[in-house]
């Protein structure tokens, strides 16, 4: 069906991620990964408020249950450029229009998280500068691109990330 601009909301929408860092996607993904089991815990614990904790699990299980497995290729080409040890690669992916609305969504918790992480809390999982810049980068790619705005090249990287 259509929107009110005339764009077919059903429809999936190219997403190219250019030079993308393959390091920084791995350690982003590792961090994320760290993030889940550790609220997981807290969740599961019920010593603290576990308000936040359970929207992070909502948020990734959503993301686990409707996007995951959406582009297998792509995620390939990423992991085999990082056993090459290629330092980026330009990847396309398909995704359904509203994976924006989940990132929109999912921001604000996202931000929330890492202040609580910053706070003293879970200081280890802060995420670092160049960790967040390369969120911020790719996150934002999707939220353009599904717009139907134009790819911009991720960042160069910082040394050693």
């Amino acid at each position: 069906m259509d929107d009110a601009q005339g764009v077919d909301a059903a429809a999936d929408r190219r997403v190219l991620l250019v030079d993308l860092p393959v390091r920084l996607w791995d350690r982003a993904r590792q961090h994320s990964a760290a993030l889940v089991r550790e609220f997981a815990f807290i969740e599961a614990g019920g010593e603290h408020d576990t308000t936040l904790a359970r929207r992070l699990l909502e948020i990734a299980a959503t993301s686990d249950t409707r996007y995951a497995n959406l582009n297998p290729e792509a995620e390939a080409e990423v992991e085999a450029a990082l056993a090459r040890g290629d330092t980026t690669i330009t990847v396309e992916v398909l995704v359904p229009v509203e994976f924006k609305q989940h990132i929109l969504e999912a921001v604000p918790v996202l931000i929330e998280i890492d202040e609580y992480c910053r706070n003293g809390t879970l200081l280890s999982l802060a995420t670092p500068d160049d960790l967040r810049a390369f969120w911020t980068w790719y996150l934002g790619e999707f939220v353009r691109q599904i717009d139907g705005e134009s790819p911009i090249p991720a960042p160069p990287p910082s040394p050693g990330s």
